[in-house]
């Protein structure tokens, strides 16, 4: 008798590993798909609002370009220095910029991929091995109570 109870407790050890084994499984894949699919929203955001400020830049550019031109009256100064302008931002950018553009990157998709709602898994397989002592103390007293 006492070893049908022992087996009914290993079946049900087993059973509870084998169900925590799963969700977890569903866990992680539920969580890569949040991953995916909030780093790919951000990589579409970026394309299309990168595409329309560089038409909005680039008009912009033009306009002040020929506006150059009207004011030096030389088609060729305004677009030079407009040229110039946009080469000394680049070489700011590759000087400073790398530092605070890795940083802000660094920033945005850790927030991306790891969200503060997410729970630790350290803390659920807390929470599971508290439950299962629970269970466990559950079923010491029910046969506690029985063999009285």
């Amino acid at each position: 008798m006492a070893f049908k109870g022992l087996t009914d407790s290993l079946h049900k050890v087993t059973d509870r590993i084998e169900d925590y084994s799963l969700s977890m499984a569903e866990y992680y894949k539920l969580r890569l798909f949040k991953s995916v699919m909030k780093g790919s929203i951000s990589l579409v955001n970026l394309l299309v609002y990168g595409s329309l400020f560089l038409f909005v830049l680039l008009f912009l550019s033009l306009g002040a370009a020929f506006w150059l031109a009207s004011f030096f009256e030389n088609v060729y100064a305004g677009f030079l220095l407009i040229g110039a302008f946009y080469g000394i931002i680049l070489i700011f950018m590759f000087i400073f910029g790398r530092k605070i553009i890795e940083r802000k990157m660094l920033h945005k998709f850790s927030g991306v991929l790891y969200d503060d709602d997410d729970l630790d898994p350290k803390t659920l397989v807390e929470e599971e091995i508290g439950e299962y002592e629970q269970t466990i103390k559950e079923e010491a007293l029910q046969k506690a109570d029985i063999s009285k």
